[in-house]
């Protein structure tokens, strides 16, 4: 949903907090809680009742800027063939 609006994770490039929070509204139909460390987003959380149905998270204070960026995933230590997973074809396959 966030690539469809044009949110791509990025090391470098910033968006603006108000534009990544609009696009989940519209796809969720609720307001999410972001949470920030600087300038990068750590975490999105969505919220919900207890029937699964999306509604809006009780934030107090955000802890991101007016403009925020998505970084790249990077994975810690363990690469993919000792995971038990082979890159086959650009899909991954269980060895």
């Amino acid at each position: 949903m966030l690539n469809e609006a044009g949110y791509v994770p990025s090391n470098s490039e910033r968006y603006p907090l108000g534009g990544l929070v609009s696009a989940i509204e519209n796809s969720f139909q609720a307001t999410p809680e972001v949470i920030c460390s600087k300038h990068d987003v750590k975490e999105i959380r969505l919220c919900f009742y207890k029937d699964f149905k999306p509604r809006n998270c009780l934030a107090s204070k955000t802890s991101c800027p007016k403009y925020v960026s998505l970084p790249t995933y990077v994975a810690l230590g363990r690469n993919e063939t000792e995971m038990g997973i082979e890159r086959i074809s650009g899909d991954f396959e269980a060895l």
